[in-house]
C-alpha cells in the first residue's frame, strides 16, 4: 500500500534533492553500530546501559549519548567523550559492520533510478559523520549518495539543525533552495517533525521500529510501506501531480 497525501493538482511531486535517513530507511546494520555505541558509553562511564526499552529512535548520536549516560546515571557532559570514542574504536569494529550491513529492499534500485533523473541525493542522520560513511561505504550506496553534501549527528545539536546544514551544503553546490520541492525520508515521527519544521515534504517508509499504521496519521506526504515497490514510489516522485 502506497499513501499520497498530497492534495491540490497543482502541487508538484518531483523532487529537486532527496535526504535519506540511513538507518531503518536505507539499510540495517545488524545491530553492530549500536553495540559499539552501549561499548563506548561503557569506557567512558564505567557502567553498561541495557539500551532497552529507551526512546531513540531518530535522535541524533549526542542525544543518544545523553540517554544512555542518564540509564546509569551518569552525567550528560560525558556525550562528547563519548563519541570520541565512537569515532576512535570504528576501525576496531568496521569488518564486522561491512559484514552485517544490507541495504533493506528496493534501495538501491531507487537511488539509481532517481540518480538518473538527475536528483541530487544525501543524507540526514543522527548517526555522526564517521559511522555513517562506514554504513554507507558498507552498503556500496557511495555513489548515488553524496555524502559531503550530507548533514549528521555531529553537524549540529538537534536534528533540524543536522538538516538545515545539508540543505546549506545543498545550496552551496549550485542546489536552487526549492525547499517545497526537498524530500525528507525516514522512518520515524522525528523525521517527519524535522522536514516540517524545516518547510520541507516528508515520505515516512515504514521499515524501522514504527509500522504503517502507526504512522498513518501523522500527516506524511508519502508514506510507504518499504521502498521494494520502486515503480509505485517514481509514478508519484517523477512526475507532476494532476499532469
Amino acid at each position: 500500500m502506497t499513501v499520497d497525501l498530497l492534495s491540490g493538482a497543482s502541487r508538484a511531486l518531483t523532487p529537486t534533492a532527496v535526504l535519506w535517513d540511513i538507518d531503518g530507511t536505507l539499510l540495517s546494520s545488524g545491530g553492530v553500530a549500536a553495540w559499539a555505541f552501549l561499548d563506548a558509553v561503557e569506557h567512558v562511564a564505567g557502567r553498561r546501559p541495557e539500551g532497552r526499552g529507551l526512546d531513540l529512535g531518530g535522535r541524533i548520536d549526542p542525544e543518544i549519548a545523553a540517554v544512555l549516560l542518564r540509564s546509569v546515571d551518569a552525567d550528560d557532559q560525558l556525550v562528547p567523550a563519548v563519541l570520541a570514542r565512537l569515532r576512535e574504536t570504528a576501525d576496531s569494529w568496521a569488518d564486522e559492520l561491512r559484514e552485517n550491513v544490507l541495504a533493506l529492499p528496493g534501495v538501491v534500485d531507487v537511488l539509481a533510478r532517481l540518480e538518473s533523473a538527475g536528483v541530487p541525493q544525501t543524507v540526514v542522520t543522527g548517526n555522526i559523520e564517521t559511522i555513517a560513511l562506514l554504513k554507507l561505504h558498507a552498503a556500496h550506496l557511495i555513489p548515488p549518495i553524496d555524502p559531503t553534501l550530507g548533514g549528521y549527528g555531529d553537524s549540529g545539536t538537534t536534528r533540524v539543525e543536522v538538516a538545515s546544514s545539508a540543505l546549506d551544503r545543498l545550496t552551496l553546490a549550485g542546489w536552487p533552495r526549492s525547499l517545497d520541492t526537498c524530500w525528507i525520508v525516514g522512518d520515524t515521527p522525528r523525521d517527519l517533525h524535522c522536514a516540517r519544521a524545516l518547510g520541507i515534504r516528508c515520505a515516512l517508509i515504514a521499515t524501522g521500529r514504527h509500522s504503517l499504521s502507526s504512522m498513518a496519521n501523522l500527516g506524511a506526504d508519502l508514506l510507504l510501506p518499504s521502498l521494494a515497490d520502486a515503480d509505485r514510489l517514481l509514478e508519484r516522485w517523477l512526475v507532476t501531480d494532476g499532469a
